[in-house]
């Protein structure tokens, strides 16, 4: 059985017989030793508190403010959507996510009995929850993190959800021991699906990371001021622990621009996955659709060789634009006595504004790196604005059934079937063709490339 089957069994048990002893500790004491506000044992219906499994206290993480959006992710019989709902009041909105189907239904029970008509209920996966893009102030969970396979999916997801400046603070299982078994290792990824004991999954042992472990998977997403607060009082073995975290979504430019300007700053360009000795494909595109006096814009142009090589075939009219101030000063030093002949200019994509018209918009790997559909909006609207009529974009992207990240961070993969779905009226795809890019470490990848005109 799988450890999702698992933990459904499980937790089926604890909603049709919350007084059954699992193991762990749960109810009304469990609460009080996490320091439960007392106001909410006598303000909320004392029936929910039976079903309190909590590893942690979430809410003494942070401020829930009045007429705030919470989500809770693992929301079981809902007690912490209760203390959520009665926190933001009646002019907020809370949403309990749980994969259980029983729990599903007992939390919203609860929420009826409790008199909230601003709790919703889903019974979802944590990976792919129907929110909309920055929609969530703050984010909860107790516990249930790592009930998860694959805990990248996870984080990216809350990511995805939060507001700019939003907040995730939960509590969560893990592995205090100094040694951790190779399976859940975040060298090799927290995705890992080889097989542990069932128990172990659901009874919160097998899934857990180390403190470290977890701190870095959550940096990884785009979190800031990630703080593990302590542990609690809770274990489910010897050397698996309750504890708290706590984090801040960076804003999306931010978070570009501090991620691509630390590895420039600390990674060989020449040995990074993406780098390319000689930008033949890109070189080839623009030699036929543009000519050596058209206004040329490199966006995301990181390190790239193509600046020189456009320089060494005569262009002479060109722009590069990247989120890193480090990878422009690589450029610009690389090029030396020739470095006046480009235009540097330091911005996120989505922050570039200009009067000045190109005739060619060059993307190596830019777009397949906005997640969010107001993000792609967004570039394509600033791609419009910056092209004179009938000008061209030549737009990279991993190819579907390809790369799925890169550089750490998760991809959008495109054919030609999705980059029509994106295309803004006013832009017509004209051509497309896969292409293979052979990494400075001899592996491949696989790409597409698209024209795009400006009509």
């Amino acid at each position: 059985m799988a450890n999702h089957e698992q933990i459904i069994k499980l937790y089926s048990e604890l909603a049709d017989k919350p007084q059954s002893d699992f193991g762990w500790d749960k109810g009304l004491g469990n609460a009080k030793a996490h320091n439960y506000a007392e106001e909410w044992f006598s303000t909320l219906p004392s029936e929910i508190w039976d079903y309190c499994a909590a590893v942690g206290n979430p809410f003494k993480l942070g401020v829930i403010e009045k007429g705030s959006t919470v989500l809770d992710l693992g929301c079981g019989a809902g007690v912490d959507v209760l203390v959520s709902a009665f926190l933001t009041g009646e002019n907020g909105r809370v949403i309990g996510v749980d994969i259980t189907p029983k729990m599903i239904q007992k939390a919203k029970e609860h929420a009826t009995l409790a008199g909230f008509s601003h709790v919703e209920i889903q019974e979802s996966s944590f990976d792919k929850i129907d929110l909309e893009d920055e929609s969530v102030d703050v984010v909860i969970s107790n516990g249930a993190i790592n009930l998860t396979s694959c805990k990248e999916s996870v984080f990216a997801e809350i990511y995805r959800v939060l507001k700019p400046d939003g907040k995730i603070m939960f509590a969560d299982m893990i592995d205090t021991s100094i040694e951790k078994d190779a399976c859940c290792s975040i060298e090799q990824s927290s995705c890992c699906t080889a097989p542990a004991p069932e128990a172990d999954w659901a009874n919160c042992v097998a899934g857990t990371l180390r403190q470290d472990e977890l701190i870095k998977i959550i940096e990884n997403a785009g979190f800031s001021d990630v703080e593990c607060t302590g542990l609690t009082h809770y274990k489910t073995s010897d050397t698996t622990f309750g504890a708290t975290f706590r984090a801040k979504k960076i804003a999306t430019d931010k978070f570009r621009e501090s991620h691509w300007d630390n590895i420039f700053k600390t990674k060989d360009y020449t040995q990074v996955l993406w780098h390319q000795s000689s930008p033949d494909v890109s070189l080839e595109l623009i030699s036929t659709y543009g000519q050596k006096d058209d206004n040329i814009i490199d966006v995301g142009c990181g390190t790239s060789f193509l600046a020189d090589s456009l320089i060494e075939h005569g262009y002479k009219n060109i722009s590069l634009l990247d989120t890193s101030r480090t990878s422009l000063d690589i450029v610009k030093n690389r090029l030396g006595t020739k470095s006046e002949i480009a235009k540097y200019v330091c911005s996120d994509i989505l922050n570039f504004a200009t009067t000045e018209k190109f005739n060619i918009w060059h993307d190596r790997a830019v777009f397949h790196f906005l997640l969010l559909k107001k993000e792609r909006k967004g570039y394509f609207e600033i791609l419009k604005k910056s092209l004179t009529p009938n000008a061209i974009a030549i737009i990279n992207t991993f190819s579907v059934g390809g790369q799925t990240e890169c550089a750490g961070l998760e991809i959008v993969q495109y054919d030609y079937e999705k980059m029509l779905q994106e295309l803004p009226v006013g832009l017509e795809l004209i051509q497309h063709a896969d292409f293979v890019h052979t990494t400075p470490k001899e592996s491949e990848q696989k790409y597409t490339y698209f024209i795009i005109k400006k009509v």
